[in-house]
């Protein structure tokens, strides 16, 4: 183990000093966002509560995003706000001191795990959709997030991802808390192991006394995190930690209001 000792003052702010390149999104280190906004056209989505810091003139709203899709909201239980940030300058987002993975989207689209969500450029369009099969083992389902178009998307991690290929014949089970991404043609599913009903916390969520994993059959890939607990995130809202059934698909989208 290497010994750590004090830098002067100018070695600090040199090694720590603002990334500067022309993207729209950059990574300033592994768990910090830099938005660029006039790269970004003036505007970026990000969930309520990432701002760390911003540089620049900037102003902060809630995005609707719809009737229908605040009908979804109201149907799901879930508490979503969504952050609209138009201005000029720089934004600086983080979540939990979470990792984060930085994707550029190119007219494709992608699933993603709700609280796993960090920004997008607002050339990605957003809806909610419902986990099949989740309906019917608990009250208001199982939702997450389609976002399609092309454009920049942050999405949070607890440790470093891996990406899991999922074939026809070779289908992938992951536990709900561990997911974060999947590709857009694999439309994920609830499924119960009997082998594992009552085996508390070997999947990791619990739900009306089931253990569940979420499949995905197909071609594809999925993206899990190397933590079957969901990220402590700022955007669990009030009285909740990010993790389970309050915190985790169910937890809400982008956070409290």
């Amino acid at each position: 183990m290497g010994t750590h000792r004090a830098i002067t003052l100018q070695a600090l702010l040199e090694q720590s000093k603002e990334t500067d390149v022309p993207d729209a999104f950059v990574l300033q280190n592994g768990k910090l966002l830099k938005v660029n906004m006039a790269a970004s056209g003036g505007q970026v989505l990000t969930k309520a509560g990432a701002m760390i810091a911003y540089q620049g003139q900037m102003t902060f709203s809630k995005k609707g995003g719809g009737a229908a899709k605040w009908l979804k909201k109201a149907v799901s239980g879930e508490s979503f706000t969504l952050m609209e940030v138009t201005g000029q300058g720089d934004l600086f987002l983080a979540d939990g001191a979470n990792d984060i993975v930085l994707l550029y989207l190119n007219n494709e689209s992608i699933g993603v795990e709700s609280l796993n969500l960090l920004a997008f450029t607002p050339s990605i369009n957003w809806d909610i959709t419902m986990i099949k099969g989740a309906g019917g083992m608990m009250a208001g389902g199982l939702f997450c997030v389609s976002l399609t178009g092309t454009g920049y998307l942050a999405l949070i991690s607890k440790g470093e991802p891996m990406a899991l290929a999922v074939t026809p014949d070779s289908p992938t089970y992951t536990d709900p808390n561990a997911t974060i991404a999947w590709s857009s043609n694999l439309e994920p599913s609830a499924y119960v192991d009997a082998n594992l009903k009552g085996l508390k916390g070997i999947y990791g969520s619990m739900t009306s006394g089931e253990t569940f994993q979420l499949a995905f059959q197909g071609q594809g890939y999925v993206i899990v995190q190397p933590s079957e607990v969901a990220p402590t995130t700022t955007m669990a809202g009030p009285g909740q930690t990010g993790g389970g059934p309050a915190g985790g698909i169910l937890g809400g989208i982008l956070g409290g209001a």
